[in-house]
């Protein structure tokens, strides 16, 4: 209600908290990939002559790449189905089968919102594990076997 207040009505009072949502697992996830790659290939970039910033883009995010998509999937599906509370401030989306399902005593109607609630989720899934198939290299995704399976 304060948000609506302070900000006014529109998309801002749903899109503040989404973004609030969405922040924390991708700073901590990419903050722990990069923290957590293997020390010897910075060391091996260092001892050839490479300046810190090209050992972070070209030997430190590319081995945390694979946790760093892990946190951008994790956000976004939080995001995604979450998004239906914006069908409570009247701007509609699939939340509104949801919302009006349950104030009609619909059930019928609100399991169909869910359910296309659940496949935007899963077809985030899909996308996010294309991104990860076309953009890690293989070698770094045999190493991360449980993050992204091929």
């Amino acid at each position: 209600m304060l948000i609506t207040i302070t900000t006014g009505f529109g998309m801002m009072p749903v899109m503040i908290p989404l973004v609030v949502l969405a922040v924390p697992p991708i700073l901590v996830t990419t903050y722990e990939a990069v923290r957590s790659v293997d020390p010897s290939p910075v060391d091996a970039a260092r001892g050839i002559g490479m300046a810190e910033p090209r050992i972070l883009l070209q030997v430190e995010l590319p081995v945390a790449l694979p946790l760093i998509l892990g946190g951008l999937r994790s956000a976004a599906i939080q995001i995604v189905s979450t998004a239906t509370i914006a069908a409570y401030v009247g701007l509609g989306g699939l939340g509104r089968f949801i919302v009006d399902g349950l104030y009609q005593h619909d059930y019928e109607k609100v399991v169909g919102g869910a359910t296309l609630v659940a496949g935007m989720a899963l077809a985030t899934l899909g996308i996010f594990w294309a991104v990860a198939r076309a953009t890690v290299s293989p070698g770094v995704r045999r190493a991360h076997q449980g993050v992204f399976r091929t």
